[in-house]
């Protein structure tokens, strides 16, 4: 027989047995769906390769150590070290810049906000990506004259859904941040850039910097100490990234060299100097580039990886269980093959088959079940008005994954139990009216080994799943020091729209006055940096009568408010005032600090009236008077705590972050705030309006991710390892039926027999604690980092876990228990 008809003979006896294919399937389904989703996050975030020439090529350049400057975001450099890779740096052949930037984007009187990417001319040249239309940018013609080249390449994506892919765009002048810069170009499609997760609209040269970012005039290209762009290269023939480490650390530290002895660094302390001269230079692989999304989601996505896998072989158990109790069913059948003369290879060839079909058929279903848990996962990531370039649905690679791990889950699942199927002895087997039922004891053990297993999986899964949630609910509940209920922020950027630094703090001023006196509005503030978002500004602060000591941490974290901020956050003031309106000019002299920051500085003592400086240097100016203490409130988020904060007047010419109190549910006022920026300038973009308490969800995004996956996965796995334990006790009652009707026909009680299946119950149970309970202590200290506020070995969790499963499976063990009860010994002796 082929293998046609071994697959027509599986499905035939797969139609005769509905409830358990469908058991079986669906089982098979759910725990392939989970893995693939996760892998499809997977692929396209940790593992997928650029879509460019050479991917394994480049390297990402970034540092480590004391800098000793102004650092605007992750693994940044200065622009003119940037040159000093690309003019002396020997293993590379090329060397490209970028920094992402927020911009205002004005096409026929219409506004919108994208996300921009400065970059040298040579980016594209470096990473061998032809335009799809026009012409790309070029060292030669983009990357001479600063501020002398206003040009844009639109990206791919950009351009089909914003210009309806329109070839004339080519040539015409287009409004970024009301600069008129000229469209020469389209990116290629599928080339999303450097980020993989990150879509990017349009593209200008980095020497455009004045016009992208009106507001940093004091970023200069010729700053050493403020770090700005981060830095890729492609490796000449014959380095690798181990190789080209040495000489590019010789660089490095000439540059430090260098740089010790400009002005900037004549104040520097010998401790300070000492601590510049170790940094070092990271080189690594950018071959698949570099994402935020991929920081923030590697580790949760891994933990939900190990997890879905841990449901998978559950799974694999429940369907082996499954398929050892239909084996015994048709053990007469396979005995008369065997009989007849099929050889026993032959019977395990058509097992297989029989469990591939299922394997095929579960993994059918779960592509379906993938699509729609991987569109549910990024459903859940915040992406404002840029689209997230990750896609849900299964291409290639993912199919390939998909098919690969639908065949080993059948073999897995399969091969065991078709071996023991296939072994049984005809002349026993034929003789035995109960062998279709009963099987041997060595096949009973296997399904108690596999339930015990089953066990085990889901103590670790739901023991895992019960820390994230109550990591994430410690999150949750974490004092942020403000009063989130009926509170909405918002931003705006005037610079952006091309508004002077006057017109600018003009339009923030009309703009919170409006808003004050707006129907529903209680109060209204502005910062400059959003609270709660994981952003910050910090600096180097000195501070009146304290001497700081040799590496002692000098940073305080900045914000600037407009007054009235207090009083809109509900944060109380503790000593002094809040600030005034005459307070706000564009070098303010005064500062408010929190309670953290004046006791540590001023323990047991009044903070006010004393003085603070920018810079950490021992001849820093204290030009500052500190007027107010305020109580702690958060920054970043709850996982960085309470900083040593100081707050100065707003003066309002940049990008503005406002926060406006209701007296009414918050969502009802999105409206009314958007018609108050309409009266001003209505062709201003709004951008991230939302709750802040919405703010601080997404903040926490990774922590809902992983506690409610691991949850729903825990679940999963309890499920099914409670319909493997009915399975195997249902199977025991059946086994037994004889000897339990001959215990009632001689006058035992049923609740004696109930007892008897509910200790083995108990001791499948015991069994599986004993392994699980010791697999998750020690597994734990791998997620401690991804913790809360719990212990990875937390035993009330534990303690909570094991009742959890206790209840689950004292419930799957009663239903055969109570059916065992009520066996008729006549009936019972009879069919035997």
């Amino acid at each position: 027989m082929t293998s046609w008809s071994d697959l027509r003979l599986a499905l035939r006896g797969l139609r005769r047995s509905p409830l358990f294919a469908t058991v079986a399937i669906l089982s098979l389904a759910l725990g392939i769906g989970a893995n693939t989703a996760i892998f499809t996050l997977i692929d396209q975030i940790l593992l997928r390769k650029l879509p460019v020439k050479s991917p394994d090529q480049l390297v990402m350049l970034f540092q480590r150590g004391s800098h000793n400057g102004s650092n605007m975001g992750g693994r940044m450099h200065s622009y003119p070290i940037y040159q000093d890779y690309q003019q002396k740096a020997e293993p590379l052949a090329e060397v490209l810049c970028r920094r992402l930037v927020p911009a205002s984007v004005s096409v026929d009187n219409q506004t919108e906000r994208v996300t921009a990417e400065m970059v040298s001319g040579n980016y594209f040249s470096m990473l061998g990506v032809a335009p799809a239309i026009g012409r790309v940018f070029n060292s030669r013609e983009d990357d001479q004259v600063f501020m002398g080249h206003p040009v844009v390449v639109l990206g791919y994506d950009y351009w089909n859904t914003r210009f309806a892919r329109d070839p004339s765009i080519i040539g015409k002048k287009i409004l970024v941040n009301n600069y008129p810069m000229q469209v020469v170009g389209v990116s290629a499609q599928g080339f999303a850039g450097l980020d993989p997760a990150e879509s990017v609209q349009i593209r200008v040269p980095v020497l455009m910097k004045d016009a992208m970012v009106p507001d940093w005039g004091w970023v200069h290209m010729d700053d050493r100490r403020t770090r700005w762009v981060q830095v890729f290269a492609r490796l000449k023939p014959g380095y690798t990234v181990e190789s080209a480490k040495a000489p590019l650390q010789g660089l490095f530290t000439q540059t430090r060299t260098y740089e010790m002895t400009l002005p900037a660094a004549k104040n520097w302390s010998q401790y300070s100097r000492d601590q510049f001269m170790k940094g070092q230079l990271v080189v690594e692989s950018a071959a698949i580039g570099y994402s935020n999304l991929r920081n923030d989601f590697s580790t949760p996505l891994l933990v939900l990886m190990c997890m879905v896998g841990l449901v998978l072989l559950i799974a694999c158990a429940n369907v082996a269980n499954l398929l050892i109790a239909r084996a015994f069913m048709r053990q007469r059948e396979i005995a008369v093959r065997l009989s007849l003369g099929a050889s026993r290879a032959r019977l395990v060839r058509q097992l297989l088959v029989e469990s591939l079909t299922l394997s095929f058929a579960g993994g059918i279903v779960g592509l379906v079940l993938a699509f729609a848990l991987t569109r549910g996962l990024l459903a859940l990531v915040p992406t404002g008005n840029q689209p997230l370039l990750i896609s849900p649905r299964p291409d290639a690679r993912i199919l390939a994954f998909t098919i690969a791990l639908t065949f080993i889950t059948g073999i897995v699942f399969g091969l065991l139990p078709a071996l023991r199927a296939s072994r049984p002895d005809p002349w026993t087997t034929l003789k035995d009216t109960m062998g279709s039922i009963a099987g041997t004891g060595g096949s009973l053990f296997l399904r108690k080994g596999l339930v015990t297993a089953q066990v085990a999986l889901s103590f670790l899964l739901l023991f895992g799943a019960g820390l994230f949630v109550k990591s994430l609910q410690n999150l949750k509940t974490t004092d942020t020091g403000v009063a989130l209920d009926n509170l909405v922020t918002f931003q705006v950027a005037p610079a952006l729209s091309g508004y002077s630094d006057d017109k600018a703090v003009q339009f923030n001023r009309d703009l919170l006055e409006r808003l004050r006196s707006a129907p529903g509005v209680k109060s209204a503030a502005a910062a400059s940096v959003a609270i709660l978002s994981g952003d910050e500004w910090d600096s180097s602060t000195a501070v009146e009568g304290h001497r700081f000591a040799d590496g002692e941490d000098q940073q305080a974290f900045m914000n600037a408010f407009s007054p009235g901020y207090f009083e809109t956050m509900h944060i109380p003031i503790l000593e002094g005032r809040d600030f005034r309106q005459s307070d706000i000019v564009q070098n303010p002299t005064v500062a408010i600090v929190n309670r953290k920051f004046a006791e540590h500085f001023f323990p047991g003592k009044s903070a006010l009236g004393k003085r603070l400086g920018r810079g950490g240097g021992p001849n820093t100016k204290l030009t500052i008077e500190i007027i107010g203490v305020v109580g702690d409130a958060l920054y970043e988020g709850p996982r960085e705590g309470v900083h040593r904060q100081v707050f100065v007047p707003a003066w309002g010419k940049g990008s503005v972050v406002y926060y406006v109190r209701t007296s009414i549910a918050s969502s009802s006022v999105f409206t009314a705030v958007r018609n108050e920026v309409k009266q001003l300038d209505v062709t201003m973009p709004i951008y991230d309006m939302k709750t802040v308490q919405g703010q601080l969800d997404e903040t926490l995004l990774t922590d809902r991710l992983i506690a409610l996956m691991s949850a729903g996965f825990g679940l999963l796995a309890t499920i099914l390892a409670s319909i493997g334990l009915y399975g195997v006790m249902a199977f025991v009652v059946a086994r037994r039926r004889k000897e339990l009707g001959i215990r009632l026909a001689l006058g035992a009680q049923p609740s004696l027999v109930i007892w008897m299946v509910m200790r083995e119950v108990l001791i499948l149970l015991a069994i599986g604690l004993a392994v699980g309970i010791p697999a998750a202590m020690l597994l734990g200290r791998y997620i401690s980092s991804v913790l809360y506020g719990v212990k990875p070995s937390d035993p009330w969790m534990a303690t909570w876990t094991m009742v959890l499963l206790a209840v689950v499976s004292a419930v799957a063990g009663l239903i055969p228990a109570r059916r065992a009860s009520r066996i008729d010994p006549i009936l019972a002796l009879r069919h035997e």
